[in-house]
């Protein structure tokens, strides 16, 4: 189980810097169309749709290395009160929920993209770019995060109790107060 553990977190940073590397190309992108479109009088009819696209693509992808490293949204007020026993359970029933999710949104959304493939459903744009480029980085991001959402929740009897603070949120008033 180990080296299961440490492909599955390898694939939530793999797509996290995939992720990163979208985000360049997308400055680069938008950096070349102004020089095109304002400089030169040359604009792209491919900037906005290509950089939309990417823009789902390295939302999606980043969620399984969030959740891993426990960026995303928590509200931890009476998780922060428990002992480590009733942190693991929260942990886990939260875990759970966005495994089941994930499952969901993967389901719907395959079954989205497949409507859009079979009916030809295009972007109302010069471009034309087919629906399904943007549809598909929601069940590869959602695939992803489910995967990462079990390994976790396997993982919870081996880990110390997660620990729920307002420590960020102090760290934040001080350097406020600065």
């Amino acid at each position: 189980m180990p080296r299961l553990w440490r492909a599955i977190d390898r694939v939530s940073d793999t797509s996290a810097i995939l992720s990163d590397v979208m985000v360049v190309v997308i400055a680069a992108m938008l950096f070349v169309e102004v020089i095109l479109r304002y400089g030169l009088n040359m604009p792209t009819i491919w900037t906005q749709d290509v950089a939309v696209a990417l823009q789902l693509w390295f939302t999606y992808l980043a969620m399984a290395h969030a959740l891993r490293h426990r960026e995303m949204i928590r509200i931890t007020a009476i998780a922060g009160m428990l002992g480590p026993n009733g942190r693991r359970a929260v942990e886990a029933f939260s875990l759970l929920v966005v495994l089941a999710f994930s499952l969901m949104a993967v389901w719907f959304a395959t079954d989205i993209m497949m409507d859009s493939i079979r009916l030809g459903r295009r972007q109302p744009t010069m471009l034309e770019m087919p629906n399904w480029i943007s549809e598909l980085p929601v069940i590869i991001g959602f695939a992803l995060l489910a995967l990462q959402a079990l390994g976790d929740l396997i993982r919870i009897p081996y880990r110390p109790a997660p620990e729920f603070s307002a420590a960020p949120e102090a760290e934040l008033d001080t350097e406020s107060a600065a």
